[in-house]
């Protein structure tokens, strides 16, 4: 009997397995050149999940993703774990072609690209000792990225990545005297041949005649940025404020970096030019922020003003109620309190300051306890004027927090003083100055030096507000740094003192304020 009813319920369960499979085939049936296919196939192209919207397919992905039966998962994390294994062997061979297997696995899988990405340009790229070796390999790690963006061509992150990797690893690393040439004269790289073209048959079609690393860095932002503003994708995770501050930045990177080359003609002035239109246009850009309302950055003032307006107004309307709170605060406080509080501040003990503390938070009384307070005739003006200053205030306090991370003040003095001829020629003398130091010229470059720094005086004393930024105080110290090395090889004592009456001095001092400790100095003229 219980054998008939175990066969019984056997053949319920497969007669139900089977009826399932129709519905199940209904849903999960795939979009054909005739069909749209089942539920799942239309909801995912509805999305833009589908493979063909998010890039280009391959069909050896898709035959290694069948061949592991739904387990390429897996495949992936035992394949990323062999490749960690070879890199630290150093078997390159088979990193390399660990990490061909893996893609291959998870095209879409958007981490694999960038980890990968950065192991090879930044970790592999300095076992070599030869710097051509290095740059070798800081082109795979950017025509990984390129693959990537071809299976993604629509996420941002995967853009942003190239070209941080293009402007950092090109134009920041020791080797960068190198590789900037290096990047520029680098045909193969430019131009390949189409079947060797990682972003052949995308969206992405960058100038060929567009070679500096700086220049190609702020197009792939400007690209991820245009996903954003087209709609095609989202900020997701990244900061908005970022996300278009990066271009201009760039384009303030290239303006320095072509400036350290030697070039300080009209073609520094138009890229520094170039660099204040660009951070103007971002200060004037809406961006979305995380209380839900957009800000701009370049209207700091304008918030500063309204909410000073608005809490002025406000603090009139409620002065009076104030004033009598606070004084029934002290009425109401005991002999001890009160002889406590009447007491000087640095007479207290601990104990004392602790109730003198408390005494002082009863008679701080916030503005919204204080509107409540008030009559029903003035509460409701009072309610509007608190609406007003909270909404200058949210904004004005969002404005300088994102201004405070871009360091947006700086950049923006910054693109300006750079175009002026001063600036210019000094930063133009201290360029000879090292260039003649490097040539054993050590009389030339002492008068390159101090021509320099008496124009960068003369620059300072124009924006005196320069003083105040961080970045170029301790830039402009590296400079009095290097000429203390000049000034010792050519004095017979050997001696790295600063002159009298020396032109920067307000440099140092300033230098010296920002560390809290007298400057030790150091041979800088190697910096760059």
């Amino acid at each position: 009997m219980n054998q008939q009813r175990l066969f019984v319920r056997k053949i319920i369960y497969f007669s139900a397995i089977a009826l399932l499979l129709f519905p199940l085939f209904l849903l999960s049936q795939p979009a054909t050149t005739r069909s749209e296919g089942g539920l799942l196939a239309r909801l995912r192209s509805d999305a833009g999940l589908t493979e063909a919207n998010l890039g280009q397919i391959d069909p050896t992905s898709a035959s290694m993703k069948l061949a592991t039966f739904g387990l390429h998962g897996a495949a992936t994390t035992k394949l990323w774990s062999n490749a960690i294994g070879y890199k630290e062997r150093e078997d390159f061979t088979n990193f390399g072609a660990t990490l061909q297997q893996i893609t291959y696995l998870q095209p879409h899988f958007v981490k694999v690209w960038d980890f990968q990405a950065h192991n090879v340009a930044f970790n592999i790229s300095v076992e070599f000792d030869d710097y051509r070796d290095r740059y070798h390999y800081v082109k795979k790690g950017l025509n990984l990225l390129k693959q990537g963006i071809r299976y993604n061509e629509k996420e941002p992150k995967l853009l942003r990545a190239l070209a941080q990797f293009t402007g950092f690893k090109i134009g920041r690393s020791d080797e960068k005297k190198f590789y900037r040439v290096m990047y520029r004269e680098d045909d193969d790289f430019h131009a390949p041949p189409r079947n060797q073209n990682p972003l052949a048959d995308t969206r992405y079609r960058r100038p060929e005649a567009l070679r500096d690393n700086w220049l190609v860095s702020k197009w792939w932002y400007r690209e991820a940025e245009n996903l954003v503003l087209n709609r095609l994708a989202s900020y997701g995770t990244m900061n908005p404020f970022l996300v278009h501050s990066d271009p201009p930045r760039q384009q303030m990177q290239y303006a320095e970096a072509i400036e350290k080359d030697g070039e300080f003609g009209s073609k520094a002035k138009q890229a520094w030019a170039l660099s204040s239109d660009e951070w103007q246009d971002y200060g004037a850009r809406d961006i979305p922020t995380t209380l839900g309302f957009s800000v701009r950055l370049g209207q700091v003032e304008r918030f500063r003003q309204l909410r000073d307006e608005y809490f002025q107004e406000l603090n009139d309307e409620v002065s009076e109620l104030r004033d009598a709170r606070k004084q029934q605060v002290l009425d109401n406080l005991t002999a001890e309190e009160l002889a406590v509080w009447q007491k000087p501040p640095d007479e207290r003990n601990l104990e004392e300051i602790t109730l003198a503390m408390d005494v002082e938070n009863r008679l701080n009384i916030s503005l919204e306890e204080l509107v409540e307070g008030l009559p029903e005739a003035e509460r409701q003006r009072a309610l509007h004027l608190k609406e007003r200053y909270d909404y200058a205030n949210d904004r004005f306090n969002m404005i300088e927090k994102y201004r405070d991370v871009v360091n947006y003040s700086y950049w923006e003095r910054r693109a300006v003083v750079e175009q002026a001829a001063d600036t210019i020629a000094a930063r133009k003398n201290i360029y000879l100055g090292k260039k003649a130091y490097r040539e054993g010229d050590l009389p030339a470059a002492r008068k390159y030096f101090e021509k320099g720094m008496q124009l960068w005086s003369e620059v300072l004393a124009k924006f005196p507000m320069l003083l105040d930024e961080y970045v170029m105080v301790s830039d402009l110290m590296t400079m009095v740094q290097a000429y203390q090395e000049i000034l010792a090889q050519t004095r017979k004592d050997g001696s790295r003192q600063l002159p009298e009456n020396f032109e920067l001095q307000v440099v140092v001092d300033k230098y010296d304020e920002f560390h809290g400790a007298k400057t030790i100095s150091k041979p800088a003229l190697d910096a760059d």
